[in-house]
């Protein structure tokens, strides 16, 4: 038994070895391919899609749900609604809840940080509905929240039906999605990572471990969630950081356990190895000094109003383009921070990002903008003084005539 346990190791991690070597030597060809039914790699740093298949596809998002159940209860953390110091009730529903559990007891008060950690670690299913019991009264009202939070954040192709993700007709998502998800998720509460990166959790005497095994590697990853229903297949969003930079690589409706970290894995290090950073434009920059026409001053700078970094594949560095629409006078008065232009960052043609640029000071106008105004004014008075002197002519006296 000990042996066969370590040959699976080891061709596990040959495997990875393997896949590895493969994707060093790839030059990002578009039919890379990915075997799973849906996958994406997601650039964290400039909020770029690195590479999709099937991106869009609708697939039950078994225990991926359970990103967004935490993060409704991170929001109620910061909204102050709840507190860490919180006991969780455990009802009958949450206790008879199937699938992977935490093993919480009937009748019981568990504290809420067991709970974050049943979920994000060993992906209690009977956790999830008792912290949706305990946040909104029941578990149908906090499925209402979680819709309404993926609308928000501009998730169309995401539906949930339960906190946990057993299988619901009509409760779906999409491996882009997720990567968004997962990156907001991130972007927001920083320090959950802390929470995901666990390896194991011990609950009433009973250690489990946590099912992403490449947090037991030393490739960077601290994160995220795994799932799988028989129906939708195995499920992994994985992010890594390595050198400052955070990638987000997500594998959905892959065959086995083996495959799904496999082919994270895989994507991981193929953006890490392809694709490189480049600050396009620098927030504040100066990036254009323009003609202002009957101002104060004769010219106005113009500056960025956010950064752009860009993630560009290696063999694509040379098409980057930064374009500049801008007019070629503007008439004053300008303020301060107005908008008036944009540059857009391509690759190939390809439109990347755009960013607004802003006046950097006021232009008021200027004293010649105003002489055109006096004459007129002066023409309006001199008109009128003539009226006046018309309508107020002096008629001549009449003289006397004697007989």
């Amino acid at each position: 038994m000990v042996l066969r346990l370590r040959l699976l190791i080891t061709v596990f991690f040959l495997s990875i070895i393997v896949t590895a070597v493969y994707v060093d030597k790839s030059s990002g060809e578009t039919h890379y391919q990915v075997n799973a039914k849906a996958a994406v790699l997601f650039d964290v740093d400039s909020e770029q899609f690195l590479l999709e298949q099937d991106g869009d596809k609708k697939i039950a998002p078994a225990s991926f749900t359970k990103v967004m159940t935490l993060y409704i209860a991170q929001d109620a953390l910061q909204k102050g609604l709840i507190s860490l110091d919180d006991q969780v009730y455990v009802s009958k529903k949450a206790w008879r809840t199937k699938g992977s559990k935490m093993f919480i007891e009937v009748d019981k008060l568990v504290p809420i940080k067991d709970i974050f950690r049943g979920i994000a670690v060993v992906s209690g299913n009977d956790a999830c509905v008792a912290l949706a019991e305990h946040l909104a009264g029941k578990e149908e009202a906090f499925v209402e929240q979680m819709n309404l939070k993926a609308r928000n954040l501009g998730l169309t192709g995401t539906v949930f039906k339960t906190p946990h993700g057993l299988p619901a007709e009509g409760q779906y998502t999409t491996a882009r999605d997720m990567a968004l998800l997962s990156h907001y998720y991130m972007k927001d509460y920083p320090d959950v990572l802390n929470l995901h990166s666990l390896q194991e959790f011990t609950y009433n005497n009973i250690t489990q471990e946590n099912r992403n095994r490449l947090l037991r590697l030393d490739v960077g990853v601290d994160g995220l969630k795994t799932g799988y229903t028989k129906k939708a297949g195995y499920h992994l969003v994985a992010t890594a950081k390595r050198k400052d930079r955070r990638l987000v690589a997500v594998v959905m409706g892959a065959e086995s356990w083996m495959d799904r970290e496999n082919e994270v894995l895989r994507l991981l290090n193929y953006g890490f190895r392809n694709f490189i950073l480049q600050e396009a434009v620098k927030k504040g920059a100066t990036i254009e000094t323009v003609p202002v026409k009957g101002g104060k001053y004769d010219t106005v700078e113009l500056v960025a109003q956010d950064g752009i970094v860009v993630s560009v594949f290696q063999h694509d560095k040379d098409y980057l383009k930064v374009v500049n629409k801008i007019p070629s006078m503007i008439v004053a008065p300008v303020k301060k921070g107005e908008i008036l232009g944009k540059v857009i960052v391509e690759v190939g043609g390809e439109q990347l990002h755009q960013v607004n640029l802003l006046a950097k000071d006021d232009v008021p106008k200027g004293w010649q903008a105003y002489w055109q105004y006096g004459i007129v004014i002066l023409g309006i008075l001199g008109l009128l003084y003539l009226f006046y002197r018309i309508t107020h002519r002096k008629k001549p006296a009449q003289g006397y005539h004697f007989n």
